[in-house]
């Protein structure tokens, strides 16, 4: 399993409401983790996750970036 994390454009829990069914469902609620004081996003998964978790971030109207 591998860990991929994104920095958001996240200003605070309201805009997490909305996605955190979605993450729960695709990946377990153990398996991803949001950190509201520094906008960072981890998300374990053991396939391939980053499209899909920036899709579904920007459909909510919150901007991503993959770090490295």
């Amino acid at each position: 399993m591998s860990t991929v994390v994104f920095k958001t454009s996240v200003q605070n829990r309201i805009d997490m409401i909305a996605v955190k069914p979605v993450f729960n469902l695709l990946f377990g609620k153990q398996n991803w983790l949001f950190s509201f004081e520094d906008k960072l996003l981890k998300v374990m998964s053991s396939v391939p996750c980053t499209d899909m978790v920036r899709a579904i971030l920007m459909e909510n109207g919150v901007l991503c970036e993959e770090l490295t």
